[in-house]
């Protein structure tokens, strides 16, 4: 007797995780993993919205997006946005931190002020910057002008596009300053002080003492940067809407046309999967780096 209701006390231990778990489990795989497999699908069709599916076309939608107009173009830009991300912006948010790791007053002031910017609304960002870059009265002409240097029309000229388009995140803050500062905040205090006492200076602190122990979520932030910029659509589309002369069309905003104005669902499915398989590969080998320079 005692052993059935121990047998039941274990199963009922083992099964409550997993009640937990199972509505987490049923959304993702609902709401993301459904999509996925919903867009393959689609993929191999000429789909008919009228008449879904359409008739099977095989891999022919990826056949012809080798050889569709501005699909390699759309690829070169959202690589030259990803190099833009990383190097005018991913490391950004780390500096702030660790600068602000060394205020001893005011440093919740300073993160509550990081973190506000974050809360505006990526719409209401693009409207303050686009006005920022407007050529005859926004405030970047002003400065070049202040300057005698020529004044530019800096979302018209496909050359500083890109630029105008990921310059804002050059200003940092947001939620990355915080996942840095909370990462340099976890640092045990004894390991710091060992370090000044060992005479260390703010550099040799900073690269061997604070940025190993803040690794992981340097990766962490290192991937999800990636992603989104492999994906961006967003501000691309609010600024530009792809333009001038396709400069600033990225894949999502390459995929968002060809499925919404062109209504060619097959070929926007299909870019959409070679999308994602590209960002998994990437992925993927992000973090097969970080384990092997772990190793």
């Amino acid at each position: 007797m005692e052993n059935n209701r121990f047998h039941s006390a274990s199963f009922r231990k083992a099964l409550s995780p997993w009640l937990f778990m199972l509505p987490g489990i049923i959304f993702t795989v609902w709401l993301r993993y459904y999509p996925i497999i919903k867009s393959f699908y689609m993929s191999l069709f000429s789909y008919d919205a009228v008449n879904p599916p359409g008739h099977f076309a095989g891999f022919q939608n990826y056949i012809n997006l080798f050889t569709a107009a501005y699909y390699w173009d759309a690829w070169k830009n959202t690589f030259i946005f990803l190099i833009l991300q990383l190097f005018l912006v991913f490391w950004v948010p780390l500096v702030q931190a660790i600068f602000l790791n060394e205020l001893k007053r005011f440093q919740k002031t300073f993160s509550t002020i990081y973190l506000i910017t974050a809360l505006i609304p990526i719409s209401v960002s693009v409207i303050l910057w686009k006005w920022i870059w407007n050529p005859d009265f926004g405030l970047a002409n002003q400065i070049v002008k202040a300057f005698g240097l020529p004044q530019q029309m800096w979302l018209s000229n496909p050359a500083l596009t890109k630029f105008c388009i990921i310059f804002p995140g050059f200003v940092g803050g947001g939620v990355g300053v915080l996942l840095f500062l909370s990462a340099i905040n976890g640092i045990s205090e004894d390991v710091l002080e060992a370090s000044q006492l060992d005479g260390c200076s703010g550099w040799q602190r900073i690269r061997h003492i604070i940025l190993p122990n803040i690794r992981f979520i340097i990766i962490i932030q290192l991937v999800l940067a990636v992603i989104s910029s492999m994906q961006i659509l967003d501000a691309p589309y609010q600024f530009a809407a792809g333009g001038p002369s396709g400069a600033s069309t990225s894949m999502g905003v390459y995929i968002y046309s060809t499925f919404y104005t062109d209504l060619d669902y097959g070929k926007a499915t299909a870019a959409s999967c070679i999308l994602f398989l590209v960002i998994a590969v990437l992925t993927f080998l992000q973090l097969r780096m970080d384990q092997s320079e772990a190793e």
